[in-house]
């Protein structure tokens, strides 16, 4: 089998560092898209151009069986992580650990809020206008249930088309609202019905996956 990991780091965003080797049968490819190979896109900030590798690095980097997402923060630091993801995903169309912070879609959409009455400075005045509010309330009026929130820090998805569809729709619905899209993101997984896998182990306590970078 053929995995692509992937990773961007746009405007200098992250200090990345290369994964290091696997220990696999499989064929492990690295991408990581910079402004030299991803030059900035007009109109859009590279918080905003950095979900397009992570939603479509599947057609940026074809060919994948199997691909591990990793934020520009993190990297492996163990020659095992590709096997370990793979065993966690097992029949399931993905893979995610939960958030280490927040239960649910409400608590993040709470904690946007609270990052807007102090000011800060990722959270931008876009979001004043009550978009992640109205989001909220467009998904539970669907009928979707507010149970859970993953950690979309590391994630490992099979390449099928279901999942590329799940994808589309987690970034179109990024550029509608808002890009924190740990917020949207169950209610795609659900929406597209797919297969998910909740990792067993608390992100930064599994061991395989190691924070490498503090934001410049």
């Amino acid at each position: 089998m053929k995995i692509g990991i992937l990773q961007a780091n746009l405007n200098s965003f992250d200090e990345c560092f290369d994964p290091v080797n696997q220990e696999t049968k499989h064929e492990v490819t690295f991408y990581r898209w910079t402004d030299e190979n991803f030059p900035p896109i007009t109109g859009l900030t590279p918080r905003l151009q950095y979900r397009i590798p992570k939603c479509f690095g599947w057609e940026m980097a074809k060919g994948a069986d199997f691909y591990v997402w990793l934020d520009g923060s993190v990297s492996f630091e163990r020659s095992d992580c590709v096997e370990w993801y793979l065993s966690q995903l097992g029949d399931n169309d993905m893979g995610f650990f939960k958030h280490p912070s927040r239960r649910n879609i409400r608590q993040e959409v709470q904690h946007i809020e609270e990052h807007l009455r102090l000011g800060k400075p990722y959270i931008t005045k876009r979001y004043t206008g009550g978009l992640h509010r109205e989001f909220l309330d467009r998904i539970l009026n669907e009928g979707y249930k507010d149970r859970v929130l993953y950690a979309s820090t590391v994630f490992i998805f099979r390449n099928t088309s279901l999942v590329q569809r799940a994808l589309e729709d987690w970034w179109a619905l990024g550029s509608r609202y808002f890009s924190c899209d740990q917020v949207q993101l169950p209610y795609v997984l659900w929406k597209n019905n797919l297969k998910v896998k909740i990792f067993d182990e608390p992100i930064y306590k599994s061991g395989y996956i190691s924070l490498c970078s503090k934001h410049k």
